[in-house]
């Protein structure tokens, strides 16, 4: 739960909390904690919500999370980003799958193979 609602929280701290969702998700499918990593998801869902409600889409203050050295939050940043950096999103999730790194690989080539063949158009 965040310190404060989402709707109060700054940019900056939406980003943070976005990624510690996400070394949080990275922990629990490590230790098969599936109560707790879908309620992680529903966290993660609110926070981009949050940042896509926000004026001007501010999805893309999480475009330095591309890079980042934990790949769980690497491919849900770039899965959140497909809408508006869909290149370098693409990008993020290609290293993601070319890894070899499970679950994360699978997770990025399944979503890029849905974006091939239109069973996903991100938003």
């Amino acid at each position: 739960m965040m310190a404060k609602s989402a709707d109060h929280a700054s940019v900056q701290e939406l980003v943070a909390r976005f990624v510690s969702i996400g070394l949080a998700q990275y922990e629990a499918l490590y230790v098969a904690d599936t109560n707790k990593f879908n309620r992680l998801y529903r966290e993660m869902e609110d926070v981009r919500n949050e940042l896509k409600r926000r004026e001007g889409d501010q999805r893309r203050a999480l475009l330095s999370l591309l890079d980042h050295p934990n790949l769980q939050v690497r491919m849900k940043a770039a899965n959140t980003l497909l809408a508006i950096s869909p290149i370098l999103a693409r990008k993020a999730l290609e290293n993601v799958r070319d890894s070899g790194i499970f679950p994360q690989a699978m997770d990025a080539g399944m979503t890029l193979s849905a974006l091939e063949n239109g069973t996903f158009v991100p938003s």
